[in-house]
């Protein structure tokens, strides 16, 4: 051993040096929820958004004042005799109103218009109503006209187009055809993802062409649409 000069550590493994920690969106558990969240939105936001568009809308419609030739039937009324048919026309009005909320009652909320229309001489007469919301197809119970010896059934379901009409036929023997004067619509409907129109008879005065019913739910359609 020599005095005066230190003696130096024997040599040993080089020290471990630490790896740089990795970027936090490059670690498999963080990539992976955010692939997750990504993926969320990506497919709530357009779910949100189409719920949105085809949930029922709150904004009633607007009755057209004329439709199919008729006039809204407060003015049918008025243009007739304004002081002594204030009472029915208040009558109306206050029916349409109530029923309209009913029917928006019934489409959760969605808006809702119901009007009734006359002709000039108070003989024809039918309903419009209008809610922004879908509806059920129409349909027309079953009957057997075999068994009871009829020509048609007793309520018949018939389409135009996007429109169904049920139709209630007299009874006529099997072969025939049911007496037009005799025979009237119901009521005629089409309905959408936003929208349903529905002309419904209040006389069988003059809705007896199924057709003709069908042609103003389309006119009432394309002004509510």
């Amino acid at each position: 051993m020599t005095e005066g000069f230190p003696l130096e550590p024997a040599p040993g493994p080089p020290p471990t040096v630490a790896p740089p920690p990795r970027p936090l969106l490059a670690r498999p558990v963080v990539a992976g929820l955010l692939g997750v969240l990504v993926g969320a939105v990506l497919v709530g936001v357009p779910w949100l958004a189409l719920s949105l568009f085809d949930g029922p809308s709150g904004q009633a419609p607007a009755a057209p004042a004329i439709l199919g030739g008729l006039s809204k039937a407060q003015d049918a009324i008025a243009k007739v005799d304004a002081t002594r048919g204030k009472a029915r026309i208040d009558r109306i009005a206050k029916t349409d109103q109530e029923t309209a909320a009913r029917v928006s009652a019934a489409y959760a909320g969605a808006g809702a218009v119901v009007q009734d229309y006359q002709d000039e001489g108070l003989l024809r007469s039918f309903q419009l109503v209008a809610v922004r919301a879908p509806s059920p197809e129409l349909f027309a119970p079953y009957e057997d006209v075999q068994a009871l010896g009829e020509a048609k059934p007793g309520t018949e379901l018939v389409r135009f187009g996007a429109v169904q009409c049920l139709v209630h036929n007299a009874p006529a023997a099997p072969g025939s055809t049911p007496e037009p004067d005799q025979s009237f619509v119901l009521n005629c409907q089409r309905t959408g993802p936003g929208l349903t129109v529905a002309v419904r008879s209040l006389s069988s005065e003059g809705n007896h062409d199924a057709r003709e019913l069908a042609g103003i739910v389309e006119q009432a359609w394309q002004a509510l649409g």
